[in-house]
């Protein structure tokens, strides 16, 4: 191979390498080159890469020359397909029919052979890109040139024929396939190089766009807490353009206090990488920042956060709060200018609120009453009533319904109603309606408005108001009951407040020393060793103990002949009651065994009076306690379906058919051959069936002479 030869080889070699740049160009427009129009383009471009190739060639003899066509011609049909490499060809072909020479037919034969191996390679492998492409490569380009060695029988000439065959046999078979096989090469890495650079700004673009596009906000800082990246959601919080955080510190952003914090978690996550939570009132909103670790490489270290606006989070967790507080008060407070001070002060907290008042509607007079009245511009005489006829207060009452009232919704109503308008006038208002206790008659209407802002109060604001008025509603209603029931209090106990008073002087006359001898019997028996003092000290307390008892026996019965016991219903759970009562008695250290019978099920629900059921179970088992020396006593329940059955019963002396005549009545007790041996009033029995009574059961007794006895009273359970 003499030198022309290798200088035209390195001159096609450049010319390859330039169209692997022409190809990395028409690939980076690869949706455009789909169009003919541009195939066409494409297939010109290269016949005139051909073209340039033929007339840089090495000159084997008179007409007989050669280049590297067929290493464009192969890797065309390979990459860009037929169509482009049709045109290229026919292009290359064309010109070299005009060169002419003796070798003419030899080159035409070596551009269509190239030209078809590489349409009909990519035509039958389709995808030789994705398994080994080297070897495909190494084939086709052997291949297209085994052809164009073949070509050689087509040079004119026996002379010229075996010249070349001599000359161009070693790099037609050596030299070619590798040139063709180094531009393949070449077009697949630019091909990958591009496919990566897509992915890279596919990724680009999809972080830009969950960065940028996130609700939450987000930053990053590099190791000296200068920010790197901010997305779109922070600037607008921070109130500062992206151009103007970059490569900037807190302290050159925020203020002292804020900056101060924030370098403070900064330095938690940097030097003890730790995760850093905090919330904080930043601009009117709460938020939420998670700051971290993140590794920004060469062992540096920086700060990543995301905030999340939590202000709709803490809104409700306050709005629980709040509530939770005014259902408490409502439960306490019982003057109403105190309540309404309250409720409006922690309403405030939620909504806009600084004009806020409760009118309260009188049917009779057909007029309203303002007991809280706040406002700005205005004020009303809390004593007088006023005529607010077809004014959006009105309107509330009238339709039972929460408003929220801006300009829109005025003009709504207008059409159908004959609005007027009392004192100063405000673009936006809230009512309600204040309910009465059983939500079915309106009382009166809550309201509150801003002078200011049309767009103070939304459809959020009005449903919370509401649940305030409904609030205010209750307790406004649950005191007119009070004061009802105060004065049907007072009414009722005039009449008896005479015996009333001497039963209270003569409780607390006689109490008051008895509490004395009580407490001082106690401590004597604590403090003296002597034995008989102790047992003189132990005779003392026991009979004040009983002297007590006979005076609550006696105030008792007191008060169910006065009427003054009422019965006091509550929902509450039977057999938790039971056990009170039982564990009560259990830790009394008595001598007899006390038991519990009680049924599987977990729970008797009973709507009754609680106090007054313990009441009759601590009498009857007091009872059973002083009528039985030995055995046990044992406190039982029988869930009865609609019914429930409680009874104590005993193994004591039991009581005689004619004695269960009378046990119930007041200041009887059975006897033992004609003497009182067991003290008491006997009023513990007739108090319990008198509770009975009052709870709508009734009361039996079961009983043998020395074999004991057994009381029981079945109540009504609740209807479901």
């Amino acid at each position: 191979m003499d030198k022309s030869l290798i200088i035209g080889l390195l001159q096609n070699v450049a010319i390859l390498l330039a169209f692997t740049f022409i190809y990395d160009i028409i690939w980076e427009s690869e949706k455009a080159f789909r169009s003919k129009l541009n195939k066409i383009l494409a297939g010109l471009i290269i016949g005139g890469i051909g073209v340039l190739l033929m007339n840089t060639p090495w000159t084997l003899s008179p007409g007989l020359v050669f280049d590297t066509r067929t290493v464009l011609l192969v890797n065309t049909g390979l990459f860009f397909g037929p169509f482009a490499t049709l045109v290229g060809a026919s292009v290359i072909g064309a010109y070299r029919l005009f060169m002419g020479g003796p070798g003419v037919w030899m080159g035409l034969a070596t551009i269509i052979s190239s030209a078809s191996v590489g349409i009909l390679w990519k035509l039958y492998r389709p995808s030789w890109r994705k398994s080994n492409y080297m070897i495909d490569l190494a084939i086709v380009s052997f291949i297209a040139h085994f052809c164009m060695f073949l070509s050689i029988f087509l040079v004119k000439g026996e002379e010229s024929r075996a010249e070349t065959f001599n000359t161009m046999t070693l790099p037609i078979l050596t030299v070619y396939p590798l040139f063709a096989i180094l531009v393949g090469r070449l077009l697949i890495n630019r091909m990958n190089n591009h496919k990566v650079k897509q992915k890279l700004e596919i990724s680009e673009v999809r972080y830009d766009s969950f960065v940028n596009r996130n609700s939450d906000m987000m930053f990053m800082k590099d190791e000296n807490g200068r920010y790197v990246l901010v997305n779109d959601m922070f600037c607008e919080m921070v109130g500062k353009p992206r151009e103007e955080l970059i490569g900037k510190t807190d302290l050159e952003i925020y203020d002292k206090k804020h900056s101060g914090y924030y370098s403070d978690t900064d330095s938690k996550v940097l030097e003890k990488g730790e995760i850093v939570i905090f919330e904080e009132l930043f601009n009117g909103k709460y938020t939420e920042t998670t700051k971290f670790p993140i590794n920004l490489g060469k062992d540096k270290i920086g700060v990543g956060a995301i905030i999340r606006d939590v202000t709709a989070k803490h809104k409700k967790r306050e709005m629980q709060e709040v509530l939770l507080y005014l259902s408490r008060l409502s439960q306490i407070d019982n003057d109403l200018k105190v309540f309404m001070e309250k409720v409006h002060f922690h309403m405030k907290k939620l909504i806009q609120a600084e004009n806020f008042y409760i009118a309260l509607y009188d049917k009779e007079s057909d007029k309203y009453t303002f007991p809280y009245y706040v406002d700005e511009f205005e004020t009303v005489d809390p004593e007088e009533s006023y005529s607010l006829h077809n004014t959006l207060t009105d309107y509330v009452r009238l339709t039972g319904k929460g408003m929220l009232i801006n300009s829109k919704t005025e003009k709504e109503i207008a059409e159908h109603f004959p609005l007027t308008y009392e004192g100063e006038y405000s673009p936006v208002w809230l009512g309600a309606p204040l309910m009465d206790s059983s939500m079915k008659q309106v009382i009166g209407v809550a309201a509150v408005q801003d002078y200011a802002d049309e767009n103070a109060y939304n459809e959020d604001d009005l449903m919370l108001f509401e649940i305030f008025a409904n609030t205010i509603g209750i307790f406004i209603d649950r005191i007119t009951m009070l004061n009802k029931l105060k004065d049907a209090k007072e009414s009722a106990e005039q009449a008896d407040k005479i015996k009333t008073a001497f039963l209270a002087n003569m409780s607390h006359e006689i109490r008051t020393p008895l509490n004395g001898i009580i407490g001082f019997s106690e401590m004597l028996m604590e403090e003296v060793q002597d034995k008989e003092q102790k047992d003189y000290s132990q005779i003392i307390n026991t009979s004040a103990h009983r002297l007590l008892s006979t005076i609550n026996d006696i105030m008792d019965i007191a008060k169910i002949e006065s009427g003054q016991v009422s019965v006091v219903n509550e929902n509450f759970n039977l057999l938790q009651t039971i056990r009170e009562s039982y564990f009560f008695f259990k830790k009394q250290n008595l001598k007899v065994e006390l038991k519990l019978v009680l049924p599987k099920q977990k729970s008797i629900d009973m709507l009754s009076d609680k106090i007054k059921i313990q009441q009759i179970i601590t009498n009857l088992v007091n009872n059973a306690v002083k009528f039985t020396p030995e055995g046990y006593i044992e406190i039982g329940c029988i869930d009865e379906g609609d019914t429930v059955q409680i009874y104590v019963k005993d193994t004591g002396i039991g009581i005689s058919d004619e004695d269960k005549e009378r046990i119930f009545e007041r200041f009887t007790q059975v006897e033992s051959k004609g003497k009182r041996v067991y003290g008491g009033t006997g009023l513990g029995l007739s108090i319990v069936k008198e509770y009975v009574g009052l709870l709508g059961g009734e009361i039996w007794l079961d009983s043998e002479p020395g074999k004991g006895s057994k009381f029981s009273f079945r109540l009504k359970k609740p209807a479901i």
